[in-house]
């Protein structure tokens, strides 16, 4: 086998790996695991989450989604225990994302774009206008990822800092229909890029290397 037949064969098995963990066509959750969060979300949450997650999680077909989340900052932080800061809301907000991140992208899941509304241009119907601060769009990997995230998750001290700085959110479960972002994409190109600047590489040390006489 040669060199370059060897790194391409790596680059490939890296690329398999990634896809395969990066997943978004897995199983649905049977009946048993939707009863394990359904009473993990009531002894957290209370008997009201009953529903919602029953209805959320019974519902599941396996496949990738996209959380909408809406977030309108406090004019300033206001923490339960009554401490005082001196930084923004946005600022405190941060505090909770740099602690949760990692735990969201050790399970394939991570941010599509982040967008900070400037205005409204109008509306139609009877609903309750909020002008948001932060519009979040995240991807997980599938609903049982995101019951993990956040029924199996130690939020005393992270969350802390999310409710101080927020005055509002709401968080939408929605299923991509149309897409124009290509995670999966990303890595291909760059293991392909390496791959051929390798072969370029490797293939001016063998040109330059004298050969025998």
């Amino acid at each position: 086998m040669s060199a370059s037949l060897i790194r391409w064969t790596v680059l490939a098995l890296i690329y398999a790996s990634f896809h395969i963990w990066y997943g978004g066509n897995g199983e649905p959750l049977n009946d048993a695991e939707v009863e394990h969060y359904v009473e993990r979300a009531v002894e957290i949450m209370g008997p009201e989450a009953e529903t919602m997650v029953r209805d959320f999680a019974a519902s599941d077909d396996g496949k990738a989604f996209i959380n909408v989340n809406l977030n309108k900052y406090r004019d300033k932080p206001e923490y339960l225990d009554g401490r005082h800061v001196d930084v923004s809301s946005a600022q405190v907000e941060q505090l909770y994302i740099r602690d949760v991140a990692p735990r969201l992208f050790a399970r394939a899941g991570h941010p599509l774009i982040v967008v900070e509304p400037f205005g409204v241009l109008g509306g139609h119907g009877d609903f309750e206008a909020i002008a948001w601060d932060k519009v979040t769009f995240i991807r997980y990997r599938s609903r049982r990822d995101l019951l993990e995230f956040v029924l199996e998750t130690d939020w005393k001290s992270d969350a802390e800092h999310k409710y101080a700085a927020l005055l509002a959110n709401q968080s939408m479960p929605a299923a991509p229909t149309m897409s124009l972002v290509g995670v999966r994409l990303v890595p291909f190109l760059l293991l392909v890029c390496i791959g051929l600047l390798l072969d370029r590489w490797f293939g001016r040390k063998a040109a330059q290397k004298p050969s025998a006489s």
